[in-house]
């Protein structure tokens, strides 16, 4: 399925307000659950469908209790509060009658401020130059990589045993559109976490909690631009890995900054 065909598939439960299912295939995996970007997607895609008048959203915190397989899955979509211009709204994804996933966002409308600041993209060193196109390879990539093209810039790849914290990669989504903003969501998850890089040799990783902020809302792009995300490791201690990273669109403007909590079985 392209991610558009996911994102088409989400409908309303008939007579069960805030009740949404959803179709999501194999093709779509991460081990033995589903790529957390694309339950985030489900989650945000279901939240402005049960509320179609929603602002831009500007927070996402994400929560991953149990696997979710491919197949058929189960939203709750509940409205927490909305204020004059912010709505928070909470959704969670259900696999059968477990909660596979939880999910707090926050939207906001745009106010008059006079507080106003652009950040820099930090530029490459002049001797740095992107590699080659990541190949896809079966039983060795995971399965969702399938719709995303990664290019190394600085840093490891994953199970390198490489002694860099900070990787940057270029991104983009192969699957033909227009990057929206759950598309925008579903690609920020979609770089290995930086602790995999400093690990020599395969070891399984997981998500426990991801935190989403959106800095700047533009128009859609298509898919055909390459989008940059720096990623570091903040701290890596009994087990558990913490990173940030920064989402920079294709031309260069910050989009969203991300962290997230692994857990690391190395």
């Amino acid at each position: 399925m392209h991610i558009d065909e996911i994102c088409r598939s989400i409908t309303p439960v008939i007579g069960q307000p805030g009740l949404f299912q959803a179709e999501v295939d194999d093709g779509w995996a991460q081990g033995r659950t589903l790529f957390g970007g694309i339950q985030a997607l489900l989650a945000v895609r279901a939240m402005r469908t049960a509320m179609p008048n929603l602002p831009p959203l500007w927070s996402l915190h994400t929560t991953f209790a149990a696997p979710a397989a491919a197949g058929r899955l189960g939203l709750q979509v509940e409205m927490l509060r909305q204020g004059r211009s912010a709505v928070q709204v909470a959704a969670r994804l259900m696999a059968g009658e477990q909660v596979a996933a939880m999910f707090v966002a926050v939207f906001g409308a745009s106010r008059d401020s006079a507080l106003s600041f652009k950040p820099v993209l930090t530029p490459l060193a002049d001797n740095v130059k992107p590699g080659p196109e990541l190949p896809f390879m079966a039983g060795l990539s995971p399965e969702f990589t399938r719709h995303y093209a990664y290019r190394w810039v600085e840093g490891g790849l994953p199970f390198s045993g490489h002694t860099a914290k900070t990787n940057r990669i270029l991104l983009r989504q192969r699957d033909p559109g227009l990057m929206n903003e759950e598309q925008i969501v579903a690609m920020a998850d979609a770089i290995p976490p930086v602790a995999l890089s400093l690990v020599q040799g395969h070891a399984p990783a997981s998500t426990i909690s991801w935190e989403l902020e959106f800095v700047h809302h533009g128009q859609a792009v298509s898919t055909e631009g390459w989008w940059r995300m720096d990623a570091s490791l903040v701290a890596a201690r009994d087990g558990y890995a913490n990173q940030d990273a920064h989402l920079y669109g294709p031309d260069g403007e910050l989009v969203a900054l991300s962290r997230q909590v692994v857990a690391v079985f190395a």
